[in-house]
């Protein structure tokens, strides 16, 4: 386990959404947010290769993108360097890729509230002088 450091919780959530798993491993629970990063992230990934890279694009899934954007920096850097370019090719499996990536932000977004769940109680254990209970 880490060392838990002592932030408030929205910046937990802001870490957590950043960068899935982040908001645990501030937490100090790394096992728990190595894991489940990892398994948003890997959703996300198989998300771009089943859509080729074009299964984040916020003008072309505007819907979609509401969903993908709650897995934080891999959303918009997958937008910003792939989602954007011009599709010249049919690919079979886009869809999928769409939902892969949605998926993986839902599944995020139920991280950061864990995450800031977690660290709220912490909070909210903390003794007036500042130690915890």
């Amino acid at each position: 386990m880490g060392r838990p450091m002592s932030l408030p919780p929205p910046l937990i959530a802001l870490a957590a959404w950043f960068v899935p798993g982040l908001g645990h491993i501030l937490l100090g629970r790394t096992a728990k947010g190595l894991y489940m990063g990892g398994l948003i992230l890997a959703a996300f990934g198989i998300g771009l290769l089943l859509g080729q890279g074009y299964s984040v694009a916020s003008v072309k899934f505007p819907y979609h993108w509401w969903g993908q954007v709650c897995a934080g920096a891999p959303a918009l850097l997958a937008n910003r360097f792939l989602g954007l370019r011009a599709q010249d090719h049919t690919i079979d499996r886009l869809e999928l890729g769409v939902v892969f990536t949605t998926v993986a932000g839902i599944m995020n977004v139920v991280a950061i509230v864990d995450a800031y769940t977690i660290a709220r109680t912490r909070g909210a254990t903390a003794t007036p002088g500042g130690k915890r209970a």
